[in-house]
């Protein structure tokens, strides 16, 4: 007679040895996102610039006195002509996604923000060149600068870029929380202010030039690709998790 629960027994092992590649096989994809930056300003102290992070001159600032979550964010005040703090960057992936929430302070000219692809920080050429000024955003196409769109001053707004370097171009979508700028229709293929410098990003870098109004970050997020970072998924946990569930169930 045929020993039907050792068969039994070799087709559960055997799933649960297909169920596990399976999910190893999602996992390292979703570990070999890079993720720059993921950050509410939180574990940075208040009144200095972000630990780590390059600056060049500026008033660039942790504060806690304009700020969508939490009890920090990042408030860029003022600078001179060319100052800026930035992340950088080291990816083959010549795509890059940033999003975050902004509040630009009504009446003038705030921050710039530049995904470059110039190894020196303060490089205007081969980059995203986007200004927030007096209601609306636009950005700069190396001859003169061009509307985006409106942006609403004196409130927090989400913002999500992704910038394609090997094209030199990038989509910009607003909305009024994540997943209302993540489903917008973006304005899309928008011009570097030059042609990229290099095939990958080296920097995401505010910036400031003839600031006259602040702005604030919160909740930045910076990483390689165009595939929106879940948020909600922790691959490693998830694994665990789900080894736990199929041992149980056999």
């Amino acid at each position: 007679m045929i020993n039907q629960n050792k068969y039994v027994g070799f087709s559960q092992y055997f799933l649960l040895a297909v169920i596990v590649l399976l999910n190893f096989v999602v996992v390292k994809t979703a570990i070999s996102q890079k993720v720059f930056a993921r950050t509410g300003f939180e574990e940075f102290a208040v009144g200095n610039p972000p630990k780590d992070w390059e600056v060049i001159g500026g008033d660039f600032e942790v504060s806690g006195d304009t700020v969508k979550t939490d009890k920090k964010a990042l408030a860029i005040l003022g600078g001179g002509d060319g100052d800026g703090l930035g992340i950088p960057i080291e990816t083959e992936n010549p795509i890059i996604s940033v999003e975050f929430w902004a509040y630009i302070v009504g009446g003038g000219r705030s921050f710039n923000l530049k995904v470059a692809s110039a190894d020196n920080i303060g490089e205007n050429n081969g980059c995203t060149y986007i200004n927030w000024d007096a209601g609306i955003v636009r950005l700069y196409d190396g001859g003169a600068w061009q509307l985006i769109g409106d942006f609403e001053t004196d409130t927090w707004k989400y913002v999500y870029i992704v910038a394609d370097v090997g094209k030199s171009e990038f989509d910009f979508s607003v909305g009024d929380n994540r997943d209302d700028a993540l489903g917008a229709k973006p304005e899309k293929g928008l011009p570097f202010r030059n042609a990229a410098l290099g095939p990958v990003a080296k920097w995401v870098a505010f910036y400031t030039w003839g600031i006259t109004a602040p702005g604030y970050v919160d909740d930045l997020l910076v990483y390689e690709g165009d595939d929106v970072l879940n948020l909600a998924v922790d691959p490693t946990e998830k694994l665990a998790t789900f080894w736990g569930q199929v041992k149980h169930g056999l």
